[in-house]
């Protein structure tokens, strides 16, 4: 059993992405390096220090959590209990049929309700989410994507309208990426249930309504975490995530959309991983890549357009089985590796999800790690403390570089939409996935508990498993929707039903016509129902993109 953390008895000389490491850095490491060009002040462009002047000093990031199982009175009450615990703000991940635009009792949707994420169908449901709460002091984000998006937005426009908030005091992200998930399976698997061209309609639909209607709402473009999921590195990473969003800004100018206006309120999900200072230095060249290119390509004026923000959470993929506890302390150095580069957000994952969903005490100790980072360690003092340091700018300089090459590679494509239904990108992630198992089969990537420092099964810790109740969730998500549809205003249904498929064909706005059908009844299921008829789209009806 080795005990080296490498076959030679050497750590690793590169980075997680490539990068070479030297042993020691100075002064000649950094002779191109422009303090006033590359770093200039925090809250100022190009924002390497940081998007806002003060930072953690004038307000820590908010300590985020994911939360989402069975029924929204379920997850409802999970997140009073985190906010009772100095949680302030949560990532409601939605269940696999939702995810797709599928109601709770549809066949397709069999035992899977409520597994992944929790079951949303109903505006009764987003209400049931905001119970206790307020969508103008509560922050939620909706872990989610087009044409579902539009619909969530719908609700929360609704809920927002019946607690009498007015929609410019609304806070928190609607996730608006169109290609959440960017490979493999779930990317096809999209496309048979809605067009991919309507998906794209919805997504700039979204982005229209949220930035003259809901200005302190955050759209998230691209959730580069899932990207980063998928096994590619930290270069390709930067990479993907920025080549999408800018992809995405395209096709918002081209709707007539200002710049100036949408890109306020653009926002990212991102991953830390496990390599220290590669994460920072990641998290720092993007910010100064999106600051250039948002003020010189895209032609952005108002300073507030170069700013990248961003949402960190801890990565899954370093997560173990084996030896689960020791999660708790890769979730911390990330933590870490987010604070030191300047997120907005953090979430870190519970050291038990390797087993299942977290419990409420593995997402205490999550956020009890959060909290340690912020208030005992002392990085809150100083904004940017590693600027100036060699081997920080180095790195950072050297991530620049490496992203940008990668950039160039995707343009030449014809940008990331092209890459994605070239197949490029997923030959990408193959590649790099393959790469990842090989590295942790021969030792080169040292797993602790995997491929060094094992103990026998026997003397693991044993783990504590939230129980999974996917048939007692199902039939009574039935029997729920069962009455729903009985004691609704028919009449006001078959009205905005009709009302939703005028609206597609005559290339209106949907989020203020879906908003009207889930005030009326209208399900989510049955939202895409009328999106689709529209469309003359069955499902299964495509899939290739």
């Amino acid at each position: 059993m080795p005990q080296s953390p490498h076959p030679a008895g050497k750590f690793p000389v590169t980075s997680g992405a490539g990068i070479e490491i030297k042993e020691t850095y100075g002064p000649d490491d950094i002779a191109d390096f422009d303090p006033a060009r590359d770093l200039g002040k925090p809250g100022e462009f190009p924002f390497t220090r940081g998007p806002y002047q003060g930072m953690y000093r004038e307000r820590v990031w908010t300590r985020r959590f994911q939360v989402g199982f069975g029924s929204p009175r379920e997850s409802n009450e999970r997140i009073k209990y985190l906010v009772d615990n100095g949680a302030n703000g949560f990532v409601i991940t939605i269940d696999l049929p939702t995810s797709y635009g599928f109601d709770s009792d549809d066949p397709i949707a069999q035992g899977e309700v409520g597994v992944t994420g929790v079951a949303i169908s109903t505006l009764e449901d987003m209400e049931v989410l905001y119970d206790g709460f307020s969508p103008d002091a509560l922050s939620y984000a909706l872990s989610i994507r087009p044409p579902v998006s539009a619909v969530t937005l719908a609700m929360l426009a609704a809920v927002a309208e019946k607690k009498g908030v007015a929609f410019d005091k609304v806070i928190g992200t609607q996730q608006n990426d169109p290609f959440y998930q960017m490979s493999g399976g779930p990317l096809q698997t999209i496309t048979q249930f809605f067009p991919l061209e309507g998906t794209l309609r919805l997504c700039a639909d979204n982005i229209e309504f949220i930035s003259t209607r809901m200005p302190r709402l955050n759209w998230m473009v691209t959730n580069g975490y899932n990207l980063r999921e998928t096994g590619v590195n930290a270069i390709q990473d930067g990479a993907f995530t920025l080549g999408h969003a800018f992809n995405v800004f395209q096709m918002a100018q081209e709707r007539g959309l200002d710049v100036n206006i949408f890109a306020r309120r653009a926002s990212f999900f991102l991953s830390a991983s496990i390599d220290f200072f590669e994460e920072i230095a990641k998290f720092r060249a993007m910010r100064r890549i999106y600051a250039h290119t948002m003020k010189d390509i895209f032609g952005a004026t108002n300073p507030e357009c170069w700013r990248m923000r961003f949402s960190v959470q801890s990565a899954g993929n370093t997560l173990t089985t084996q030896q689960p506890e020791v999660n708790i302390v890769r979730a911390g150095v990330e933590a870490l590796a987010a604070a030191l580069g300047g997120a907005q957000s953090i979430h870190l994952c519970s050291y038990d999800e390797g087993h299942g969903l977290p419990t409420e005490a593995s997402s205490r100790i999550a956020l009890r790690t959060q909290q340690v980072v912020a208030y005992e360690t002392g990085i809150t003092r100083t904004v940017d403390p590693l600027a100036g340091s060699y081997f920080i700018e180095n790195l950072t300089t050297q991530m620049e570089q490496a992203i940008r090459a990668k950039l160039a590679e995707i343009d030449a494509l014809g940008g990331m939409f092209a890459a994605i239904r070239r197949g490029w990108l997923e030959e990408e992630i193959n590649q790099a996935r393959y790469q990842y198992q090989r590295d942790i089969d021969s030792g080169r990537r040292p797993l602790v508990g995997v491929n060094i420092f094992q103990v026998p099964q026997s003397e693991e810790l044993p783990v504590a498993i939230h129980k999974i109740r996917a048939d007692e969730w199902g039939a009574a998500r039935g029997e729920y929707l069962r009455q729903w549809r009985q004691q609704r205003d028919h009449g006001k249904w078959s009205e905005a039903m009709a009302h939703i498929e005028r609206a597609w064909r005559a290339g209106e706005n949907m989020v203020p016509v879906l908003t009207h059908a889930v005030k009326n009844g209208v399900t989510m299921g049955e939202c895409h129902k009328a999106m689709r008829a529209a469309q003359n789209w069955t499902i299964g009806g495509g899939g290739t993109l």
